[in-house]
């Protein structure tokens, strides 16, 4: 029996994911399948139709709430953020996971901050912030959802900036709003913001909020995006989430020129 793996979310046709780990499997030599579709409601009616060989799910929006809640087992950190992005196949039911977490951690290892705002109210900014506190930075969360604003900051302890040009003076500003969705906002800023910049919304990219910042001051989503698929890759093979794949910095350097050779 071929393993199948799939992304599912809406919309999902711009997803790069099946690209990512087609070409994870082609460098691991394993004779796996990876696909998409198209789910915008009802997880849990959805996987009980689909055959025994899909053995993994990737999740993406607005569908990592109900991945956490219809898992038999959730991890640490899925709960911790409220969110899963990865499920997996066991005897018993289905395994949740989040390696969005590691996704941002990793796309920011070689950067410098101590001070954090995220940008956004939804599950993503769940991630960030974790992913944030986890390393021990000061993190603070821009938003106009005032009810969720309001939980955000009673559940993880920490502190509204209702001032979009005061949130950016942070050392790192992560942006987890859709593609378009900080573009209306930027122009009550006073000035070009001084620091990092992670904008999630890979696509259009430069962003135009990467090009505010300043591209040598910004990170794309993408890379986010290829560091959570490496962790579920990792999950895929049956490792901890912690644990490394052998030869993966190759693995990610085949994820490149693949995602390259598909623009």
């Amino acid at each position: 029996m071929t393993n199948r793996y799939a992304v599912l979310g809406s919309p999902i046709t711009h997803s790069k994911s099946p690209t990512i780990h087609n070409a994870a499997f082609k460098f691991l030599g394993l004779a796996c399948e990876y696909g998409s579709f198209e789910v915008a409601n009802r997880l849990g009616q959805f996987l009980a139709t689909q055959p025994i060989e899909f053995v993994g799910y990737s999740v993406t929006m607005p569908l990592k709430e109900q991945a956490l809640n219809l898992a038999e087992r959730v991890d640490s950190i899925a709960i911790a953020s409220q969110a899963a992005n990865t499920l997996i196949r066991t005897e018993s039911g289905w395994d949740a996971y989040n390696t969005d977490v590691l996704g941002i951690q990793m796309a920011l290892s070689t950067k410098k901050f101590k001070s954090v705002s995220v940008l956004g109210t939804g599950a993503t900014a769940r991630s960030a912030i974790v992913a944030m506190q986890e390393l021990g930075k000061s993190v603070s969360v821009w938003g106009r959802n005032s009810a969720a604003i309001k939980q955000l900051t009673a559940e993880y302890e920490i502190d509204f900036e209702p001032l979009l040009h005061k949130a950016v003076k942070a050392d790192l500003v992560i942006s987890t709003l859709p593609p378009h969705g900080l573009d209306e906002h930027l122009v009550t800023l006073l000035a070009k913001p001084n620091g990092l910049l992670l904008d999630v919304a890979y696509d259009p990219w430069p962003s135009k909020a990467a090009e505010l910042w300043g591209l040598e001051n910004t990170v794309s989503g993408l890379e986010m995006l290829i560091w959570q698929a490496v962790g579920q890759q990792r999950l895929f093979a049956g490792n901890d989430l912690s644990e490394p794949l052998s030869g993966e910095k190759e693995l990610v350097l085949a994820i490149r020129s693949a995602l390259d050779m598909a623009k």
